[in-house]
């Protein structure tokens, strides 16, 4: 075999792709773009999930009447806000990570919901301290706290589902703060088990929810 029949056996890698190629290759790019920019609910639902089953779960635990934890409700409160917290920066990072790669008007809103929920949490800390400050009562501090987070929590959902289209979200969002307002209701000191279990429990239910449909 000559140089030259070699030469015109090696792959050309000048050559136009076909259409099935051009199309498959077109797919892999486009599934990469979206794995780089996709918000993980399955992350955000478990973490908000376990802080409030955690959170909630140890503040009523200290609440009632018998408690069934040798804890002073100042510690089990810090406690609390740090779970929040946590989960609010686990959520700022994550967002800001999807975003950083991307640019333009897409970007520009993964930033702001990132800082939202930041700002937000940030904002019921000092409101916490302010509380404790005017030396409000348990039972007062604890409704305000635990009402007015989790709306806001459900309200940062519904947002961030309308935002990316997220129906999942977008639900989960509806679901905190129906249970909400019901635990509200409910009256302290069992409004916290309702957040523990129909609150954290939902989001966990949420976080396996995301990962059916993933799977699908």
């Amino acid at each position: 075999m000559t140089p030259a029949d070699e030469h015109a056996l090696e792959p050309d890698d000048d050559a136009p792709l076909d259409p099935a190629q051009s199309a498959a290759l077109i797919a892999e790019q486009r599934a990469r773009v979206v794995e780089a920019v996709d918000v993980d609910a399955r992350l955000l639902f478990g973490v908000w999930g376990t802080a409030w089953l955690l959170g909630f779960g140890v503040l009523w635990a200290v609440a009632v009447d018998e408690p069934l934890i040798d804890l002073a409700p100042q510690y089990a409160g810090l406690a609390f806000g740090l779970l929040l917290v946590s989960a609010a920066v686990v959520t700022a990072v994550h967002l800001a990570r999807r975003s950083g790669g991307v640019r333009g008007s897409s970007a520009t809103q993964g930033a702001m919901y990132g800082w939202a929920w930041a700002l937000t949490f940030t904002g019921y800390g000092a409101m916490g301290y302010a509380l404790n400050a005017l030396d409000a009562g348990p039972a007062l501090t604890s409704t305000v706290m635990s009402g007015g987070s989790a709306l806001a929590v459900g309200a940062l959902y519904m947002a961030g589902g309308a935002i990316w289209r997220d129906r999942t979200q977008f639900v989960l969002g509806v679901w905190v703060a129906a249970v909400t307002i019901v635990a509200i209701l409910v009256g302290y000191p069992h409004l916290l088990a309702v957040m523990a279990l129909a609150g954290g429990g939902g989001m966990l239910l949420g976080a396996v929810a995301e990962q059916v449909r993933r799977r699908r």
